[in-house]
């Protein structure tokens, strides 16, 4: 909403920034919707906080947010006072959230931790955010999980650490007979209409990277399915046992064309070890120095 637009509608600037704000953690942050960023983040976006290692723009937002839900996926923000000057917005809020998945090169320790922050934001004219400043957040987690403050140096220690944790499992799966077809109309609704459900869905999981690449195997046309996370079977169970909507279709499909559950079969340990495929934005960890 632009400054002509809250002329028109009666709604103060302050007010549509607050309400751009709150919905940073009430969609983006508590529930995982990444889709809300490229709505309301500018493209030149700047955190001064980020999370070590994060790229710049809005790649690196997502980065941030991807790599706080994986290390802690019941993460939720609750916004305990917000004002508005101008075009910036400074709130005071509470972080909750339990240590089930690796974070900054420490594994899951199932720790339930608990800290206060302050952040202030700047807004453009267009009502798009263009930058962050955390005060006292990262130190304040840090602190509470029983890690220093990271300096530049540990800070890429911490991402050498994380990349050492990733690791793959790939599954091989049969085509049914005659099921080619389908199987390539759902690589085309996972890369088009179900392309954002399909990457909230693996973020939950933990899922850094996952592909499907059709080869030929002893005159059998064959998928393989490889994925890389933390934890692969951790990953993999997440997805068996999910009840969302997007989870019971794909997986669905995919006992129709395989027969079979492919991630159950990697939840019990299926082989170890292109057409389409997919990387979150945390995929970066995984790659080589």
């Amino acid at each position: 909403m632009s400054i002509q637009e809250t002329e028109r509608t009666g709604v103060s600037v302050e007010e549509r920034n607050k309400k751009t704000i709150r919905s940073v953690f009430d969609t983006f942050v508590n529930k995982g919707d990444f889709s809300i960023v490229d709505e309301i983040y500018s493209p030149d976006m700047v955190d001064h906080q980020p999370l070590p290692g994060a790229p710049e723009g809005l790649e690196g937002v997502k980065y941030t947010i991807a790599g706080l839900r994986e290390g802690f996926p019941d993460l939720h923000v609750t916004i305990e006072d917000m004002s508005a000057h101008g075009d910036h917005v400074v709130i005071h809020n509470t972080w909750r959230g339990t240590q089930l998945g690796e974070f900054l090169g420490m594994e899951p320790t199932g720790k339930f931790i608990e800290f206060q922050g302050v952040v202030v934001w700047r807004l453009l004219d267009n009502g798009l955010i263009a930058e962050r400043w955390g005060i006292g957040v990262e130190s304040n987690m840090l602190s509470v999980l029983g890690m220093r403050r990271l300096a530049p140096a540990s800070r890429g220690a911490a991402r050498a650490a994380a990349r050492r944790t990733v690791k793959p499992a790939t599954v091989l799966l049969p085509l049914r007979e005659g099921r080619a077809g389908r199987w390539a109309q759902v690589q085309e609704q996972l890369a088009g209409a179900r392309l954002r459900a399909y990457e909230a869905s693996r973020r939950r999981a933990g899922i850094l990277q996952e592909s499907f690449a059709v080869q030929e195997l002893g005159g059998q046309d064959v998928v393989v399915l490889q994925l890389e996370a933390r934890d692969p079977a951790g990953a993999a169970k997440r997805l068996r046992d999910s009840e969302d909507a997007f989870d019971l279709w794909l997986r669905q499909e995919a006992a129709e064309v395989f027969g079979t559950d492919p991630w159950a079969r990697l939840a019990q340990g299926g082989a170890a070890a292109q057409g389409h495929s997919w990387s979150s934005v945390t995929a970066e960890l995984a790659a080589k120095d």
